[in-house]
């Protein structure tokens, strides 16, 4: 296919339905990816002789790739980078040999369904007995009204024309056993398709910018306060517990690449993956700010502001304490081909393996933490510590507030002079670097930085379901039904397992793939985790409440809300509590924030139709519309 011949709705393949390519093994993994880039190149332009040269793929084979890309699947989209996995079929099979009578078993693959396209009639015949209910699956999953069926088929047969010779009246059973599995395969499409919307030599050389960076945990030394409605309506403030701040700072230039701000006394890894999606995400300046008198300094802000060509700038090297980080080696080799990086794990207790990163938080402190009311000082013997401890709770900062502070300290600190920098900022140093280098910052490729979501763990899940109780697929995951209408419709998934990506931060959606990575689109939550917004943290918090008895609900039930208001009713007010009321304060927050981008997305964005066309999809079996 020539390029002025692809739809222009077609020619960003990052809108194309994607690939996992760390479910694939070593060698088809390698081939994939030089096909996939191969594409890539060829839509932007790239000439033919280059991309062979590349990449080693001939032009013939390229054009044969990019049309099984843009032919239509049958869960209603194109097949896109689905079609470039080694040995999957695009199509489904079709038999075009007569299915003569054999002397031995077997040799009929397919002869059904080319009886029922050599006779079109059959198919009217089948979807009149179904809509009359006297041709469907019993509640133990037995067809009923086959046999009659069966005699009305043949029936037509002979009307048709055809004889002894032809198939199926050349068998002996005249293809009772072939018609029982073909409607089966009818019969399971026939399922309800419930609504799910919810609302990759240098590996420690340090002189070059993002060769390496270090990544840790810091608790802030401050209290946070959170403002909560109880029951009776009165606004009451709550302190929290500590929290932490997780940081990625590149070596070199000492420029923080990423943060994120954990509301509890511990993070886990989640939070460390979630440290890592930020760092490859584009930062820049805040235009409005919540506390009066907050501003950035001349020249303050982020790589994004000052580079904007290393947006999405990826590392070498990442050093991390093992302990904090709760993490392996094993656990993080997705990540490390995602980004193209290695990983340094360095030994328990001991700080001055990752210098940099602890120095930054000591600037943090000094800077931010001790100049807040409420810090709890370096130590409790500290003085400041003892102010801290006396400021009122109602006087404390609040999480919104401390957010914006953290990202503003951190712009100052990019435009102020580092004494291990020669007297210059970590924003000059990183443009005086890129500027002298001769070797370009490494950056994420295009087509992957919108899976980013692929950094998270893949959880492996059975999918589940009843086709003759009327339950379509699903999976389970974190005590909750995840599905989407394209799983609904794929009878032939279940028993079998798919892989999921999460996301923590809001836990209402994940992203499926089939094992051999074809993407199967975002799956939504059911049922009432679907109404609130809600982190991965909170759930397993409401989920543990539920185990004890202190919460009840079920099925359309909110539980988040249900939290909250258990949350005014109870009397006790500690630190916990605190923590719980400020998830739950957090979590309204993200979602003001997420509403306002979503209005000034739509309005920028014009609408998307789509055509659903249906194709036989083989052994999966489909439903479409």
């Amino acid at each position: 296919m020539r390029r002025n011949e692809i739809p222009e709705s077609l020619l960003d393949p990052a809108m194309w339905p994607g690939v996992d390519p760390s479910a694939l093994d070593t060698q088809r993994r390698a081939t994939y990816q030089l096909r996939e880039n191969a594409v890539h190149a060829y839509l932007r332009g790239a000439p033919l002789a280059q991309i062979e040269r590349d990449f080693g793929v001939n032009r013939g084979t390229l054009q044969r790739l990019i049309e099984r890309c843009l032919t239509p699947h049958a869960d209603g989209r194109i097949q896109g980078l689905r079609a470039l996995i080694p040995h999957t079929r695009a199509k489904g099979y079709r038999r075009i040999a007569p299915a003569l009578r054999r002397a031995e078993p077997g040799g009929l693959t397919g002869a059904m369904g080319q009886l029922f396209d050599r006779i079109p009639q059959l198919l009217r015949i089948v979807e009149r007995e179904i809509s009359s209910d006297v041709l469907g699956l019993s509640e133990n999953g037995r067809i009923f009204g086959l046999r009659d069926l069966q005699f009305k088929l043949l029936a037509a047969c002979r009307e048709a024309g055809l004889t002894t010779v032809d198939y199926p009246f050349n068998q002996n059973e005249m293809g009772y056993r072939s018609l029982a599995v073909w409607m089966r395969k009818r019969l399971e499409m026939r399922l309800p398709i419930r609504p799910t919307s919810g609302s990759d030599d240098s590996w420690i050389a340090s002189g070059r910018p993002f060769s390496v960076a270090e990544l840790d945990g810091h608790k802030l030394d401050l209290r946070v306060r959170v403002r909560y409605t109880d029951a009776s309506g009165v606004s009451i403030d709550m302190e929290s517990e500590r929290l932490f701040v997780i940081t990625l700072i590149d070596v070199c230039t000492r420029v923080v690449i990423g943060w994120h701000l954990v509301p509890a006394p511990q993070y886990d890894h989640h939070d460390v993956l979630a440290t890592l999606q930020d760092a490859l995400t584009p930062r820049h300046r805040r235009q409005e700010f919540l506390i009066p008198g907050m501003h950035y300094f001349p020249g303050a802000g982020f790589v994004a502001d000052v580079l904007p060509e290393l947006a999405y700038a990826c590392w070498d090297v990442l050093k991390l304490d093992n302990a904090a980080s709760h993490l392996t080696e094993d656990a993080f080799e997705p990540i490390c081909r995602f980004i193209g990086c290695r990983i340094k794990a360095g030994p328990v207790g001991e700080p001055t393996g990752r210098p940099f990163i602890e120095r930054f938080f000591g600037t943090l402190t000094d800077r931010m933490s001790r100049k807040v009311h409420g810090t709890t000082g370096r130590s409790p013997k500290d003085p400041v510590a003892e102010k801290g401890r006396a400021v009122a709770v109602p006087l404390l900062i609040t999480l919104p507030e401390l957010e914006e502070l953290l990202d503003v300290c951190i712009g100052n600190y990019h435009a102020s002079a580092h004494d291990g920098l020669n007297g210059r900022t970590p924003l000059e140093a990183l443009q005086s670097a890129v500027e002298q280098q001769r070797r370009p910052v490494r950056t994420l490729a295009e087509h992957l930085r919108s899976r980013l979501h692929q950094l998270q763990s893949v959880h492996l899940s059975t999918v589940r379901g009843n086709v003759a109780r009327g339950v379509p697929p699903y999976i389970s995951l974190y005590g909750a039904r995840y599905s989407n209408e394209v799983l609904q419709r794929t009878q032939g998934l279940v028993g079998k397992k798919i892989r999921v990506y999460i996301h923590p931060g809001d836990m209402r959606e994940a992203w499926a793939y089939l094992t051999n990575g074809a993407d199967l689109g975002r799956l939504a939550v059911l049922e009432g985790w679907r109404y609130s917004r809600h982190t991965l943290r909170l759930r397993k918090y409401i989920l543990r409440e539920r185990r004890v008895g202190k919460l009840k609900f079920a099925g359309e039930q909110d539980p988040v809300q249900i939290l909250a208001q258990a949350q005014r009713r109870r009397g006790r007010r500690g630190l916990k509590q605190g923590t719980v009321a400020l998830q739950l304060g957090q979590v309204d927050a993200l979602v003001s924030a997420r509403g306002q981008m979503d209005v000034h997305r739509s309005a920028q964005t014009p609408p998307v139709t789509s055509t659903v066309t249906p194709v036989d999809l083989g052994d999966l079996k489909m439903q479409n519309r």
